[in-house]
Parts: structure tokens; C-alpha cells; sequence
């Protein structure tokens, strides 16, 4: 058994997070439900004899799911940090800036697919500070393209801010009201909006498509979402996980942290959120045939806008070849 859970400390785990609930989640009603539930069973000696740090933290992840049905409401063991050499000569580093840079900000892939389709692999929504740049140089890679293929399917999500940063060049008009995110009360109504000043690569007539899967999580399935919302992209693929709510991460002692989600979001023209449902694909497949449809339907919708010549015979042996590959 794991010398640092004892009944003890076991209690002070729960009692903590008890109390970070009932401050910090987003809808009181659903924090003192979720509070008087562990209580309950913290006395039914539901933790009494759990062996190890980790088995804690999945047990009452567990718990707090039946409970809310929260996906986002998660208990974590804090890692701790071991001394090295590495860490000493990179001690100007954080982790996250070591791992933001090494992710290149969450943008994995860009490339110009035949037939003019781009393609853009996010797998993850950075801070603005960090990501701004580096999105702004891959939609300027793709400014030529006919179409475009956002490829979400391993998106884990991230900055609510960068979500929307990256919505605006789907949207040409500026300030165009996207979501808003509920907190708890009396907090005010955060309201995201496309950006306000201006964008050099923002295009909205240009067919998109997005890829989703169960693994496009939280921002990712709020970038499908919205595109979604006002018909702007055609989303192919899987299901998404189903987690809507705006969280963060907080301490409880030593060994434990805990993200609580503190706001809902509702988006401007369905007034909806995907907690709980996911993002129900305009088309759906297999995760893993989702990029070859979305090629196969974007190169069908540039033929039917391309005049009879050359192009439009180009574009006749991509569809033929791509559909050569689905058989």
C-alpha cells in the first residue's frame, strides 16, 4: 500500500475536494449534490482501503462522473519533479513552454492535398500569446487553397480564447458573436466573438471540413461546434467526447489536484453545448476513413464550380485516384 494514503489522509483529500467543489463548479445545485454524495460515501468506506496514490485519483474520478456526468470533473496526482541534470540546464524552461514548443503549438501538420485542398492538423488550442503566431503562419501557408480540411480528430482542446482566434478565419466579419461561457454566479457572462481587428487570411466562402473523432475533446469539439452552428464546414467523422464545460486545475494538497469546471457554454445561433452529447457529424465514418471522404467531397464540390478544361480534368483523376484508394 502507498505510504502516503492512509485513512487520514484520505479524508483530508475528500474533505478538500469537497470544498473546491462547492466554491469553484460552475452550478452550486450540482456542487452540493456531488459534495453530499462523496461525504456519503467517505462514511460508507468507499476509500477506506484504496492501495495507491493513482488508484485514489481514478476512484474518485470515477465516483465524481456517476455523480455529474461531467467529463471534465477530474481528480489528478500531482507529479512530483525529480532532480536532474537536464532540468537543472534547462531551468529557465517550464514544462509547458518545453512542451508547447516541441507540439509547435499544437499544429502538427500542414499540407496542400491534391486537387488544391488544404490540409491542417491542430491537435491542441494553446494560450493567444503562444499560438497566435504560429496559426496565423499556417492559415497564410493554406491563403491559396480551394478548400480546406481541418483535421480535429486527436484535438484535446485547450485556450477558449485560442478557439475562438482560430474560428475568426472561418468569418469575415469582425466581432460576429460565437459562444458564451456561463460561470458561476453572480460571475458575469464571458461572451467570445470573432476577432475585432483585422485578419489577413480570414475567408468564409472557402468549403471546409472538419474531422472529429470520440478523441476530439473540450475546444476541439467547440471549434467543430461552431463551425457547425452556422453551416460553415461539414463535419465528418466519429462522435466527440462530450465535454462542453470551461475548466481549470486546483490544488487540493500534496498529491492531489482536481479540474473543475467553472463555466457551460452556450453557442450564439442553437444556444447549445455539446457537454455530455458531443458533436453529431454532419457525415458520419470511421475515424480513420473521415480524411479520404472529406478529400473525395471536397474535390466534388470544386468540379461542380469549375468550368470544362484542364483543371476540371485534373481534378475528374483526383476524384477517380482517391476513389480508387477507398475501394
Amino acid at each position: 500500500m502507498d505510504a502516503g494514503v492512509d485513512p487520514a489522509f484520505t479524508r483530508e483529500t475528500v474533505q478538500a475536494l469537497r470544498s473546491a467543489l462547492s466554491l469553484e463548479y460552475f452550478d452550486p445545485t450540482v456542487a452540493a449534490g456531488a459534495s453530499e454524495a462523496l461525504q456519503k460515501l467517505l462514511a460508507e468506506g468507499r476509500y477506506q482501503k484504496v492501495p495507491t496514490i493513482e488508484a485514489l485519483a481514478r476512484i474518485l474520478t470515477e465516483d465524481l462522473y456517476a455523480i455529474t456526468k461531467d467529463k471534465h470533473l477530474r481528480v489528478s496526482p500531482v507529479v512530483e519533479a525529480l532532480p536532474s541534470p537536464v532540468m537543472t540546464i534547462a531551468k529557465d524552461d517550464t514544462p509547458r513552454e518545453v512542451l508547447a514548443r516541441r507540439t509547435n503549438f499544437g499544429i502538427q501538420r500542414i499540407e496542400i492535398l491534391s486537387g488544391n485542398v488544404g490540409y491542417l492538423n491542430l491537435t491542441a488550442f494553446y494560450r493567444p500569446n503562444e499560438a497566435r503566431e504560429v496559426i496565423a503562419s499556417a492559415m497564410a501557408a493554406l491563403r491559396h487553397t480551394d478548400a480546406l480540411i481541418l483535421d480535429l480528430r486527436e484535438n484535446g482542446g485547450g485556450s477558449t480564447e485560442t478557439m475562438a482566434l482560430l474560428a475568426s478565419y472561418f468569418y469575415e466579419a469582425q466581432g460576429l458573436p460565437l459562444f458564451e461561457v456561463f460561470p458561476r454566479p453572480p460571475a458575469k457572462v464571458a461572451k467570445f466573438m470573432t476577432e475585432a481587428t483585422p485578419l489577413p487570411d480570414r475567408n468564409e466562402r472557402r468549403p471546409t471540413y472538419v474531422l472529429v473523432s470520440g478523441n476530439t475533446w473540450s475546444g476541439g469539439e467547440g471549434l467543430a461546434f461552431i463551425l457547425q452552428d452556422r453551416h460553415r464546414a461539414e463535419v465528418i467523422g466519429g462522435i466527440t467526447a462530450g465535454a462542453g464545460n470551461q475548466a481549470r486545475p486546483h490544488l487540493l494538497n500534496a498529491r492531489f489536484e482536481v479540474t473543475i469546471p467553472n463555466g457551460s457554454v452556450r453557442t450564439a445561433i442553437r444556444n447549445q453545448s455539446w457537454e455530455g452529447i458531443g458533436v453529431i457529424p454532419d457525415v458520419s465514418a470511421a475515424p480513420s476513413d473521415a480524411l479520404r471522404i472529406a478529400h473525395a467531397r471536397a474535390l466534388q464540390k470544386l468540379l461542380k464550380n469549375t468550368p470544362n478544361g484542364i483543371w476540371q480534368d485534373a481534378l475528374r483523376k483526383y476524384l477517380a485516384s482517391l476513389a480508387k484508394q477507398m475501394d
